[in-house]
């Protein structure tokens, strides 16, 4: 039982250190996305999205994951109709020299 326990304990952090090292490239690379980019552009810098939400003008929200197990907080790259990057959403203490502090949440 008890190695059970470690095993199950080992794999939580494991999930928490790449959850966290996913986040943090994922933020970096948010701040080099700019508006005009091709999807093409935007999965070379952020690889696949998490998530693929269409508008109904035809255009595409793209979700990146960010923050941890327990809070996260997409990171949010909007296309138009036409495939190119009208707006992004990175997560606000994400400079991309520094690691996001997770307390930093909803500060701008």
């Amino acid at each position: 039982m008890r190695n059970r326990l470690i095993g199950v304990v080992m794999a939580a952090a494991l999930l928490y250190a790449c959850t966290a090292q996913e986040s943090y490239q994922n933020a970096v690379a948010c701040t080099e996305i700019e508006t005009g980019m091709t999807q093409e552009q935007v999965r070379h810098l952020m690889g696949e999205p998490t998530g693929d939400d269409t508008g109904a003008d035809g255009g595409h929200t793209w979700s990146y994951l960010f923050g941890s197990a327990t809070d996260t907080q997409p990171i949010k790259i909007v296309f138009g109709a036409d495939g190119r990057v009208t707006s992004k959403q990175c997560a606000p203490e994400a400079q991309g020299d520094k690691r996001p502090d997770s307390g930093d949440y909803g500060k701008q």
